[in-house]
């Protein structure tokens, strides 16, 4: 981000919005969207031209507190449109059926996360439509899903459905038009995989922000003396 809007790494500076959507403070005045999920074992980070942009990624569990997956979907429906309920149900296997509800709860938190909006009662207002042509799997990079709201397409919107690997799902939403300054809008059809990056390259020219006396090192050790809780 420093190197990107060349300014101190220090001096940038995060918030969020009302309903807690995160966006770029410091430097101020940039259409530049980002957000951020977090299950399983990843944070998920995408990032658009446009301040329009979600991310969500899931784990791929079969652990469902014992019960069958269409028990689990059946729990859920409320979240689902009676096209996706199909479409989960229908599937051949156990962990087919799973997968496609993980699919549709990331896109459901995509959409909310870039509108900013966040969790709803009426999840089963977003009817997402899958083209049953591509191959969902790991390796893959969906971009054909669309969703209806009330029944009206919601063509705004464009949907990039990747693997984190094989355990983990993600989706991101962002707006289809971007600003005329973007460098994406050479390639809009350029495939943009997630890449794992590590705390160290995390850390690459961090500098400190919030200064402590001592650098913390008092602090640390009183931490280290608080009793241990047995959980």
């Amino acid at each position: 981000m420093a190197e990107d809007h060349g300014e101190q790494w220090k001096l940038i500076k995060f918030e969020r919005t009302e309903r807690g959507k995160p966006f770029l403070a410091i430097p101020a005045d940039t259409k530049f969207g980002l957000n951020v999920s977090h299950q399983g074992d990843y944070v998920a980070f995408a990032s658009s031209c446009s301040s329009k942009v979600g991310v969500d990624v899931m784990r791929l569990d079969t652990e469902r507190n014992h019960k069958t997956a269409d028990e689990y979907i059946n729990s859920m429906a409320k979240s689902a449109s009676p096209e996706e309920l199909r479409m989960m149900r229908s599937q051949p296997t156990e962990a087919m059926k799973m997968t496609m509800f993980y699919r549709y709860w990331c896109l459901k938190e995509a959409i909310l996360k870039a509108t900013g909006v966040g969790i709803v009662a009426d999840l089963n207002s977003l009817d997402f439509r899958v083209n049953l042509q591509d191959r969902y799997r790991p390796g893959a990079f969906v971009t054909t899903t669309t969703v209806l709201e009330d029944g009206r397409l919601q063509d705004q919107w464009i949907f990039e459905e990747t693997f984190v690997d094989g355990k983990h799902s993600a989706a991101v939403c962002k707006e289809k038009k971007f600003p005329r300054e973007c460098v994406f809008r050479q390639d809009p059809e350029a495939k943009i995989f997630f890449s794992k990056i590590t705390f160290d390259a995390l850390l690459e020219n961090a500098e400190i922000v919030n200064p402590m006396p001592n650098d913390a090192v008092d602090v640390f050790e009183d931490f280290m003396k608080k009793p241990r809780k047995t959980f």
